[in-house]
């Protein structure tokens, strides 16, 4: 339209329809504007934004449905960015995957020090406090998603791998016992250990399946008692009632 006033068809414009197509114009030359820049990260803090942008995608819609797109959009970058940072979606998988089971694993390798079975039993009584999402930590849900994923993924053998550190964690805490005198020299390491671990996915599964009413913290640490004590000497089961009774976090070891 020229400064004559009247529209591309030749007509007068109507009553405040030069102000509307002007304000449009204005309005489409403030989004042709470039955006402003957000902060430049440096590549391990851009790298932990995408991994925790993929634990939380993958709770919530699966691990197919944790696409790349989904996760730039979540961390505020495009697609093309990504690759600056990861290889392909099938390497920032796998990278969450060894990142939720290390932020998990942690609590079974702490405290570093102290008798074998006082700690077994702090570190897995430890579990419990981890289940849920709190503070938009739904790690647990990633974690069951990563486990039933599909082959395809390519997952399952990170998987396997950290699920077995997991276990020789708690084998070489036995181990130290039997050094120590309070576990049985006669047990199957691997067994037992497969039954401590066994009772955190139950309490897990428990969780994931809204019945932590009914298999609560108590009946888990029960069970995690019966098992402590079925591998323990008579002086193990003696250091694990003197620690239960100076522990008033947790429910009295069921001793007989």
């Amino acid at each position: 339209m020229g400064k004559s006033g009247r529209n591309l068809w030749g007509k007068d414009d109507e009553p405040g329809e030069k102000h509307e197509r002007e304000e449009g114009a204005n309005k489409e030359r403030e989004e042709q504007k470039p955006m402003a820049r957000a902060p430049r990260l440096s590549h391990e803090v851009r790298q932990e934004q995408i991994i925790d942008a993929a634990l939380e995608l993958v709770a919530r819609y699966g691990t197919r449905g944790a696409t790349l797109s989904r996760i730039a959009a979540k961390v505020g970058v495009t697609t093309p960015a990504m690759y600056a940072h990861f290889r392909n979606r099938k390497e920032i998988l796998r990278t969450a995957v060894e990142t939720l089971f290390v932020r998990r694993i942690r609590p079974h390798l702490k405290p570093s020090d102290g008798p074998a079975l006082e700690r077994l039993r702090s570190i897995e009584a430890g579990h419990s406090p981890l289940l849920g999402c709190k503070d938009d930590d739904c790690s647990l849900h990633a974690l069951f998603e990563f486990t039933a994923a599909s082959p395809q993924e390519g997952l399952r053998d990170v998987v396997v791998k950290n699920h077995r550190l997991l276990i020789e964690s708690i084998i070489n805490l036995l181990r130290q016992g039997q050094a120590e005198g309070t576990v049985r020299k006669d047990i199957d390491l691997v067994q037992t250990a497969w039954m401590i671990v066994g009772r955190g996915w139950m309490e897990n599964m428990a969780y994931v399946m809204g019945l932590s009413d009914e298999w609560n913290r108590e009946r888990s640490l029960r069970m995690l008692d019966f098992i402590l004590e079925s591998v323990a000497t008579e002086e193990g089961r003696a250091a694990l009632a003197r620690a239960s009774s100076l522990d008033t976090s947790m429910p009295p070891l069921g001793l007989e």
